[in-house]
């Protein structure tokens, strides 16, 4: 069942969290570190996100066969916040479905785990500090042990 983005996500880490992150106190690459948070977030986030699961509010649409219990439905890319409404198509014996998803905002922050928003910070800095697609140094690239993977692995979801 396909599931589509009707309403974009919120953002998950603020510009000035980002910045912090990077000891970015000027507003010079205001634009590029806004850019590197979305990219990450994306890489991360909704029905075509590593993750599997809805980090920032959004509103998502899937279908279900019009047999199926509404109480039965199982809603993709949790956690599923609520229903937003829904329509029966009688030929097709379904009905399309749009609901919430994703952790709210609550006093304008995000309520996205810790370790979540973390790894999104983390994968900031590594674009910000690698422009290029390659690296060029002799040195043999590692990944951190306790990187983003690690940081993730707790909250993917597995299809």
């Amino acid at each position: 069942m396909p599931v589509t983005v009707v309403t974009p996500p919120a953002p998950i880490v603020a510009l000035d969290d980002a910045k912090a992150h990077l000891r970015a106190d000027h507003a010079d690459e205001d634009a590029l570190i806004g850019a590197l948070v979305e990219t990450a977030t994306a890489w991360l986030d909704g029905p075509d996100g590593w993750l599997g699961r809805a980090l920032g509010e959004q509103v998502l649409e899937t279908t279900f066969p019009a047999d199926l219990e509404p109480d039965d439905w199982v809603y993709p890319y949790p956690p599923a916040t609520g229903l937003v409404d829904e329509t029966p198509d009688p030929e097709s014996n379904t009905v399309t479905v749009r609901y919430r998803a994703g952790y709210p905002l609550v006093d304008g922050r995000s309520t996205v785990p810790a370790p979540i928003r973390h790894a999104i910070l983390l994968m900031v800095g590594h674009l910000y500090g690698s422009r290029d697609g390659v690296t060029t140094t002799a040195a043999q690239p590692a990944v951190l042990p306790l990187g983003v993977e690690a940081l993730l692995a707790p909250y993917r979801v597995w299809g």
